[in-house]
């Protein structure tokens, strides 16, 4: 097996994780403390940011934003 097909069996093994919330709050807020322009520019443009995490995506709304 190659390097190609090992990162594509770790990629799938990946996807197959449970879903982690606590983690996926980590990586959220440290992305938040690392990006905080961009994603306010992001909201500002397109009313929402989207986050990448382990876990998948994380769409940050300016409703989500309000009700805090």
């Amino acid at each position: 097996m190659g390097g190609v097909q090992i990162g594509n069996l770790l990629n799938l093994m990946e996807s197959n994780s449970p879903f982690n919330p606590a983690q996926a709050r980590r990586e959220v807020l440290d992305y938040l403390a690392g990006h905080m322009v961009h994603v306010a520019m992001e909201l500002e443009r397109r009313g929402e940011a989207v986050i990448e995490t382990s876990s998948g995506s994380f769409r940050l709304t300016r409703a989500d934003l309000a009700a805090a």
